[in-house]
């Protein structure tokens, strides 16, 4: 492929990357609303977050094997198509139009959230195949194109939503939408289907592989805190804080702003000294950023101050945790290239988002029941570090085989250009 195809491939990609994670971002600032609108818990709140990875986590590697059959392209294709229809779902729930509303809303999420997983799929597959050499950047700099999309999200939501839920939801299909005719165009640049020589290579392939198996709970620990954080924080600002919806927004923009520029960054230093020097790091950092969180939460009865410490502190956070999540991805491939040969890139990105899609269900299901349970913020957030204790012992206990594993299909790579 030349380069003018390559660019065409990547704006396809960022542009389809943006749209997934807005519309995943997207309710975050009405929570609080429904929460009133449908009579529902934190529980039931945090667990509508959840909803939208439960497909990923049931679908991953389907996802992988449809990509891997049909190509990358058709794959996101159709799945903006779903992601449109979604976003009319959400208007159908609040509209009251005599339905169960907060049934509605589950369904649209799984929908959603199905659709999403497929593109992330289907774009980190496009990803491994077009840039083989450099795909720690060109990933990094996909989940930033993904972290603008999250960040755009609840801005975008909540102005909308504060003109009518009407409005808000068909600006949210009419985004998405417009995504579509770029992929159409980019449909062969972005890869075409194949029937792949690992086609038929099940799920527990990647469980009893040792460095995979290690990946993946690596992979679940961290998302496992950011699901939980991003459910979590709006409650605790409003609630807890007594706080508005500009700070709230303003919080979140700074957590994912700061994990945008942390993909970029990161992305960019795996490819030249491989990834666990910064995952290590991540994993460190990430630990005390959430004990300093719920110490926070905890003991500062100074409404501003809070805020803006808990601001800093979970941009440290969000920076942070892309140094542990971001070199994952290319270890994956590496690790999946080099255990079972070239041609499923996309069940192994498939069994990658069935990981991640649980811990991004655990977190929101862990923090909202904890809260309910302990009636403390501090507790709640503090004891998101015990999981990232784990994760640094992980890495640290296995850090020669990862980087074994990585350098020797790098290494394969380099030879073969």
């Amino acid at each position: 492929m030349n380069e003018s195809g390559k660019k065409w491939a990547f704006w396809a990609l960022a542009g389809a990357f943006t749209v997934n994670f807005l519309g995943y971002a997207f309710i975050v600032p009405l929570l609080p609303s429904w929460k009133a609108q449908f009579l529902l818990s934190n529980t039931q709140v945090t667990a509508l977050v959840s909803l939208w990875a439960v497909p990923l986590f049931l679908l991953g590697p389907q996802t992988g094997r449809i990509t891997d059959r049909f190509g990358p392209g058709k794959t996101i294709l159709t799945s903006l198509v779903l992601l449109t229809m979604s976003a009319l779902l959400y208007l159908v729930a609040t509209e009251d139009l005599g339905y169960d509303g907060f049934m509605v809303l589950a369904l649209a999420r799984l929908v959603h959230g199905a659709s999403g997983a497929a593109i992330m799929t289907a774009g980190f597959a496009a990803a491994s195949s077009i840039w083989p050499q450099n795909f720690g950047e060109m990933t990094g700099k996909l989940v930033a194109f993904a972290t603008i999309g999250g960040l755009l999200g609840p801005v975008v939501g909540g102005v909308t939503y504060a003109y009518g839920p009407s409005f808000a939801f068909i600006t949210l299909a009419g985004l998405t939408a417009a995504m579509i005719p770029l992929i159409y165009v980019t449909t062969k640049e972005l890869g075409e289907g194949n029937q792949p020589a690992q086609g038929s290579v099940p799920l527990k392939v990647f469980i009893q592989n040792p460095i995979l198996l290690r990946i993946g709970l690596l992979i679940v620990l961290a998302t496992m805190a950011t699901g939980a954080l991003e459910a979590g924080i709006p409650l605790f600002l409003a609630e807890s804080l007594k706080l508005g919806p500009a700070w709230i927004g303003g919080v979140l923009l700074v957590m994912v702003l700061a994990q945008g520029m942390g993909g970029w960054i990161w992305g960019a230093k795996v490819d030249r000294k491989g990834p666990v020097r910064y995952m290590k790091l991540g994993w460190t950092v990430v630990t005390i950023a959430l004990i300093g969180a719920g110490l926070v939460a905890h003991y500062v009865s100074d409404v501003v101050l809070a805020a803006y410490f808990i601001m800093i502190i979970l941009g440290a956070f969000q920076f942070t945790i892309a140094a542990a999540q971001i070199p994952m991805l290319p270890m994956i491939d590496t690790a999946t290239t080099n255990a079972y040969g070239e041609g499923s890139a996309g069940l192994a990105f498939g069994a990658f988002g069935t990981a991640w899609a649980t811990g991004t269900i655990i977190g929101p299901l862990i923090i909202g029941p904890m809260y309910d349970a302990t009636n403390s913020w501090g507790l709640t957030i503090g004891v998101l570090a015990i999981p990232m204790v784990f994760g640094l012992l992980l890495t640290l206990k296995n850090q020669e085989m990862l980087t074994e594993c990585y350098n020797a299909e790098m290494g394969k790579r380099s030879e073969s250009e």
